[in-house]
């Protein structure tokens, strides 16, 4: 694949695709974090963002092994600083966990165990708006 030639050819689309796939930790994106006028841009779409009912998530293409590992290390981290904290008489924070990939299969589970917790209550006279 020569870039130069998609460039000349002027295959933005394709261009643009094979840049969506650079990984998160590369160069391009460090450049774009620095510049002055894509950061006020970033900022202010954080800011929209803070009231998105789905919180934030690694992507999945991004998810391996390592990282799946380090992430059960740091709940482990994090359990024995809750048990040390209680050890010492102290009342430890709640831990929330280190969020994994949620992708359209986790909410399509979470759509059937909706739509069978509805049904469920149903059999028993209650309406699926008291769930």
């Amino acid at each position: 694949m020569d870039l130069a030639e998609w460039f000349v050819a002027k295959r933005w689309v394709a261009l643009l695709e094979l840049i969506d796939m650079l990984p998160t930790a590369c160069r391009l994106n460090e450049a774009i974090a620095n510049d002055p006028e894509m950061a006020a841009i970033m900022a202010e779409k954080r800011l929209e963002r803070q009231d998105d009912p789905d919180p934030w998530a690694p992507r999945l293409s991004e998810y391996d092994l390592n990282i799946t590992v380090l992430r059960e290390i740091l709940h482990a981290v994090k359990g024995l600083r809750q048990v040390s904290i209680a050890a010492a008489g102290g009342k430890p924070g709640e831990e929330t966990p280190f969020p994994a990939p949620y992708t359209e299969i986790d909410r399509a589970v979470e759509a059937a165990e909706r739509n069978w917790a509805e049904m469920f209550v149903q059999q028993f006279g209650f309406s699926p708006e008291d769930i």
